[in-house]
């Protein structure tokens, strides 16, 4: 039980690292040498923990992803009438946690990354299939959004996040070119424009 403890703190404390040097150097300048100096480890050690750098993306995704999920749990769960979760779902998805230059700039590394390797690919589809599982069950909590048919409930939950994803995107190329508050009354809109109007779906 200790053993399986430390082990998790080490590697947590190399993604950490991995994540630090993404930021600073980029995913091509984050280097097995470089990450292990960041971790104040040596470079054996990484190979100790993980099989290889593709590993550490992999995990690193998982890790910031469970991260985020928590966070966004832990500001909606106070409430329990439906749409002022949502409107707090919605919300947390323009939030600092979400889009930052550090954090949107890391998981685009990533992305490229997961060009050239299927398993990176597949978990960071993992994390829109995530995103959008959470999307569904906060609006089901919606009475006119529960009555939808499936197919247009995961159409409407796949719009939120295409529309997130690329407001992130432009705001990470020039923040001063988009409004975040903006982005989010507009995501309210469009969710209930979907909503009244399923057949558009």
């Amino acid at each position: 039980m200790g053993r399986k403890s430390i082990a998790d703190e080490r590697r947590t404390q190399i993604i950490l690292a991995f994540y630090t040097c993404v930021v600073n150097h980029g995913a091509a300048g984050a280097s097995i040498r470089k990450i292990a100096n960041e971790a104040g480890v040596l470079p054996s050690t990484l190979h100790h923990y993980f099989t290889s750098r593709n590993e550490i993306i992999e995990e690193a995704v998982v890790y910031f992803t469970d991260k985020i999920f928590k966070e966004f749990t832990e500001k909606i769960i106070p409430h329990t009438d439906g749409k002022i979760r949502l409107s707090k779902g919605i919300e947390f998805l323009f939030s600092q946690e979400m889009i930052s230059l550090e954090a949107t700039g890391f998981f685009l590394e990533c992305c490229v990354a997961a060009r050239h390797n299927s398993r990176i690919k597949e978990t960071i589809a993992d994390l829109f299939a995530r995103f959008r599982g959470a999307i569904m069950d906060h609006l089901n909590d919606m009475a006119e959004f529960s009555e939808l048919a499936a197919r247009q409930k995961q159409m409407c939950a796949s719009m939120i996040v295409a529309f997130h994803e690329g407001i992130e995107l432009q705001w990470f190329a020039d923040p001063s070119a988009v409004c975040l508050e903006d982005a989010l009354a507009a995501t309210r809109t469009l969710i209930q424009f979907f909503i009244e109007n399923p057949t558009s779906i």
